[in-house]
């Protein structure tokens, strides 16, 4: 078998594992014990990304830069004040870009 056969088959097998549970349980609603931890997934993971992008730089613990620093604060405030992850996108990227040109 070529590798190429091989990432083929590795592909198919898990995307038919993954649309199975679509498939299989989509007309099912999800049980309260399980939806409700599951709504808090989103926000952890861009918590952990945007942490680990503002406090490290190749492997090593420190701050990143100015324009950075007020993109997050500017979409940590917008989150606080909508609750709403696409605003604090729409703003933080604005503030990064109009940041890195003022201050480069």
């Amino acid at each position: 078998m070529t590798p190429w056969v091989v990432f083929i088959a590795i592909g198919l097998g898990t995307y038919a594992l993954r649309a199975s549970m679509f498939v299989l349980l989509g007309d099912r609603s999800l049980p309260t014990w399980t939806s409700t931890p599951l709504a808090l997934v989103a926000p952890a993971a861009i918590a952990a990304l945007v942490a680990s992008m503002t406090f490290t730089s190749n492997g090593h613990a420190e701050l990143t830069s100015v324009p950075e620093m007020l993109a997050i604060a500017g979409a940590f405030v917008m989150t606080r004040r909508t609750g709403n992850v696409m605003h604090a996108i729409a703003v933080g990227l604005p503030i990064s870009w109009l940041a890195t040109f003022i201050l480069t």
